[in-house]
């Protein structure tokens, strides 16, 4: 009898344990930031427990189970409000500030139509309807999308010409054309708003002026970076982007030159014969001799003595001595073989 009435205490204790009371009172009441869901216990620690292996995990379990509980009895006592058949609680705002881990970021800069509807005082529209109904085609046509396009093509089938129109233009072309004029303007416009957000010069849609370093003619450096810097300004950087013109893609490179640096792990003869080059230049006290400079000054030498006699001879009243039939005349060839061979005497 006795054991069995161990059992059912025991078991009535485990239960306690588990299914605790959710009402938690405590020495010093903690202190709640709602807005934030924190909760700070200042109540003091037992370090016994806290120092012994065995009891350590037990007591801080029933530490953060109890501090739970009174956060939730807090959340539990907030005022609700009904929102699209769910009761959810209004929470107050938060009063401790917790550290960020990055910095905020900044404020992105407006377009230049939102500052203008905020200086007009625009309102934003709001958002389309996904369908409208359409008097011509007596038929919900959608607003977007290629459904659309199709609904214009049932719709445009017929398109009144004025009188004063040309009669050889198309109106159909003209349609797409100025649809491709419209997405091309908005396609400038949203590249320039980017340009701006990144503080990149762009210059003004007409007369494009040459640039500071004295171009004169063709495009202006300005609106080369600006081509190369908004072309890689999408999420995939530039691979999907189409192809500016010809002329314009040709000048917007203006990346410079990547240096190339030899291998740090390839074959080290050369490095080795570069180095020993070096030394041999520095440790050689005896100078290297130009044949081919040598040669030239000594023919330039021996015609500037051979011109200087005959000046002299003339002078005297007398033919220069050599002048006779028979002189054996040199060509170039043979004169640098002796010049070339009289040099390597001397040295």
């Amino acid at each position: 009898m006795a054991e069995v009435a161990a059992r059912v205490l025991a078991a009535a204790a485990e239960e306690e344990i588990k299914y605790a009371s959710i009402q938690v009172e405590k020495p010093i009441d903690l202190e709640l930031d709602l807005g934030n869901m924190l909760a700070l216990d200042n109540n003091q620690i037992d370090n016994t427990k806290l120092q012994n292996s065995e009891e350590r995990e037990e007591y801080l379990a029933e530490l953060a189970r109890d501090n739970t509980q009174i956060l939730i009895n807090a959340i539990w006592g907030l005022p609700t409000e009904k929102v699209d058949e769910v009761i959810v609680a209004k929470f107050p705002p938060p009063s401790f500030r917790l550290p960020r881990e990055k910095p905020a970021p900044k404020p992105k800069l407006p377009t230049k139509w939102e500052q203008y509807a905020k200086e007009k005082g625009i309102v934003k529209k709001k958002k389309k309807d996904p369908l409208v109904w359409d008097d011509i085609v007596q038929k919900w046509v959608p607003q977007f999308g290629y459904k659309k396009k199709l609904a214009e093509k049932e719709k445009n089938w017929c398109i009144p010409i004025k009188e004063t129109a040309d009669p050889v233009l198309n109106p159909h072309e003209k349609m797409v054309e100025d649809k491709k004029e419209r997405v091309a303007k908005n396609e400038l416009q949203r590249l320039r708003n980017l340009a701006r957000t990144k503080k990149v010069k762009v210059p003004t849609v007409g007369v494009i002026t040459p640039s500071a370093k004295g171009a004169s003619s063709g495009f202006s450096d300005d609106l080369k970076e600006a081509a190369d810097f908004v072309k890689s300004s999408t999420a995939s950087l530039g691979k999907f982007q189409p192809n500016l013109s010809k002329s314009l893609e040709q000048k917007a490179k203006l990346k410079g030159k990547k240096r190339k640096f030899e291998s740090n792990t390839g074959d080290m003869s050369q490095e080795k014969e570069r180095n020993l080059g070096i030394l041999e230049s520095m440790t050689n006290k005896q100078a290297k001799l130009d044949i081919n400079s040598a040669v030239g000054k000594q023919i330039h030498h021996e015609d500037s003595e051979r011109s200087e006699e005959r000046r002299k001879g003339k002078g005297r009243g007398g033919k220069a001595k050599g002048k006779s039939k028979g002189r054996k005349t040199f060509t170039q060839s043979k004169k640098q073989k002796k010049a070339a061979a009289r040099v390597k005497g001397k040295k």
